[in-house]
């Protein structure tokens, strides 16, 4: 069965076959009363009455919930039914339902939730469980510290759940803050971090075990390197970290050599540990992709090294390039 159609327009196949029902049921009934026929045959022409509108089902084809109402109604009520069902169909006609209220309102009777998202959202944001779209810009982190007292210590939460380096100068902004609460929860999220870090860094350190292959000796010298980079370890456990760092990478060049992944890491925490020679002769070997952690670290050993030709061949004119977008590195 479909729905009762929205707006629905006069059809003359169901007007015409509600209209010759309705008068053959109160042609029936008027015979019955006034003692033409008795009650058996007024049933026998009542069924036979309904076997001619049932086979009239065609005209009802745009929609066969009108078909059975009438059909029903007219079964158990006869000409109420049909008289019913033809005023029901007349007023369809001229007041159009929406498809949301009518997708409603089945949602109601049958007892499934809203589905419809506009609404879903509508109500949501009447009950105060959403927001309600603005154009407002979006706003950045160093903005936010200078916003509300709630969006800054919500900004300081995040930060304390899911730290990232690049938020440390965020955390000093707030340690400097004018407003003492900002203060002592910058604080708080900085012993936190702190205290995590420290666990974090003994642990890998108690551990004491090598993974098998180079791509995991890599991702191991990248989580100390991401420790001693944080901030939050003492300047000895940070050299530390990378000097352990450095030695899982000279491993996982031991295992597999050439690995670019390897060379990469290495040459970083060369450059952060000031052994500036030895990544330009890591370097040399590999071939780099402008912008990666590996440029970095040869540009930066570079103006440490006063090479200032070299640097500026590495950052203005590329070098013989090679397969893949990528240029070999000065030596």
């Amino acid at each position: 069965m479909q729905p009762l159609s929205t707006a629905a327009r006069l059809s003359a196949g169901p007007v015409a076959a509600m209209i010759a029902i309705n008068a053959a049921e109160v042609a029936i009934v008027i015979a019955y009363l006034g003692g033409s026929v008795g009650e058996g045959a007024a049933l026998a022409a009542h069924g036979a009455a309904l076997l001619v509108f049932a086979a009239r089902r065609k005209v009802f084809a745009d929609d066969l919930t009108l078909y059975v109402i009438a059909l029903l109604l007219t079964a158990s009520t006869g000409p109420v039914g049909a008289a019913a069902t033809l005023v029901l169909y007349l007023v369809l006609a001229r007041i159009p339902v929406s498809e949301h209220e009518l997708e409603s309102w089945y949602r109601q009777i049958s007892g499934v939730g809203e589905a419809n998202p506009a609404v879903a959202l509508h109500a949501q944001i009447l009950d105060g469980r959403a927001r309600r779209p603005s154009r407002r810009s979006i706003e950045h982190f160093p903005s936010v510290l200078e916003g509300g007292l709630g969006q800054q210590q919500a900004l300081l939460g995040l930060i304390g759940l899911a730290y990232h380096p690049d938020y440390r100068p965020l955390l000093g902004q707030a340690l400097r803050s004018t407003e003492p609460s900002i203060r002592v929860h910058a604080a708080a999220v900085s012993v936190k971090l702190r205290a995590r870090a420290r666990l974090e860094f003994q642990k890998t350190r108690a551990e004491g075990r090598r993974p098998a292959t180079a791509t995991a000796l890599v991702a191991q010298a990248a989580d100390l390197a991401r420790l001693a980079n944080g901030g939050f370890l003492d300047e000895a456990d940070a050299r530390s970290a990378r000097e352990s760092a450095a030695s899982l990478c000279e491993e996982a060049l031991a295992a597999s050599p050439g690995h670019r992944g390897a060379t990469a890491q290495l040459c970083a925490l060369l450059a952060e540990l000031g052994r500036w020679d030895e990544v330009l002769a890591r370097a040399a070997t590999v071939a780099y992709r402008r912008g990666d952690i590996l440029a970095e670290a040869v540009a930066e050993s570079l103006m440490q090294l006063g090479r200032t030709q070299d640097l500026h061949d590495l950052l203005v004119r590329p070098a013989d390039p090679i397969p893949g977008g990528r240029h070999a590195l000065p030596v």
